[in-house]
């Protein structure tokens, strides 16, 4: 189902997750923070005589480079599985107009959610819970009330977005 049945009609991809890098980029800036918060205070216990201080500094540079390490390493996995699942055909597809659009900024949790056809999409923005499309539309995501869209899903997971007509001009 990875690809549109024959004389479907064809339109431009706006996101495939085959075609992009696994997110990690937020996994990496919070560990190498986390280190550097570590390092700073580091630098201020290393004088003194309590070896405690030192060794929790160590400690938390540790911490921080191992934990967002194994998040980095989990978003990348989960990253490869959904791109799996896009050509190993366990995933569905639905064609319509995107509708029932609500932003993630009108969202309390910042989910944006809408609908084509009979199924209601979240995106989340986070890769860890759902691989696949996590960029909301205010974040230069692809999902626009009234465009005709083609997506390619499995469970919560937007593998696909194929855009068939644009949203029509607001007026």
């Amino acid at each position: 189902m990875s690809s549109p049945a024959p004389g479907a009609a064809s339109g431009k991809v706006l996101y495939d997750v085959r075609q992009e890098a696994p997110p990690v980029g937020g996994s990496v800036r919070g560990g190498l923070l986390g280190a550097l918060v570590g390092v700073l205070l580091l630098a201020v216990v290393w004088q003194r005589r309590d070896r405690a201080a030192r060794l929790f500094a160590v400690a938390w540079i540790l911490g921080c480079l191992g934990l967002f390490g194994w998040k980095a390493v989990a978003v990348a996995r989960a990253h490869r599985e959904a791109a799996g699942w896009a050509v190993s055909g366990r995933a569905a597809s639905v064609e319509g107009v995107v509708r029932d659009f609500s932003a993630a900024h009108e969202s309390p949790a910042g989910i944006e959610t809408f609908r084509v056809g009979d199924v209601l999409f979240r995106v989340t923005g986070d890769p860890l819970k759902v691989p696949g499309l996590n960029r909301p539309s205010g974040a230069e995501g692809p999902v626009r009330e009234g465009a005709r869209v083609r997506i390619l899903y499995h469970g919560e997971s937007i593998l696909r977005v194929e855009e068939l007509a644009p949203p029509p001009p607001k007026g």
